[in-house]
């Protein structure tokens, strides 16, 4: 199964979480998707939001890796 990917890097909070949480709601459980953040705010709040609604979530650098449960 291919792994999606998404660049928020040019988003500001709250769309960075909109936005990625737009994308796990096309996908199926099990998907992963990759989301490369910029540093900061984004890089804080979309890790933690998705693992607050439930999902598989791990930090590598700028690059969120969320696994849609």
């Amino acid at each position: 199964m291919a792994v999606r990917t998404l660049d928020i890097t040019a988003l500001t909070c709250p769309m960075t979480w909109v936005r990625t949480k737009l994308e796990l709601e096309r996908m199926e459980p099990g998907e992963a998707l990759e989301v490369r953040c910029a540093e900061g705010e984004a890089l804080e709040n979309v890790p933690r939001s998705a693992a607050e609604a439930g999902h598989e979530v791990r930090v590598s650098g700028p690059i969120v890796r969320i696994v849609r449960r």
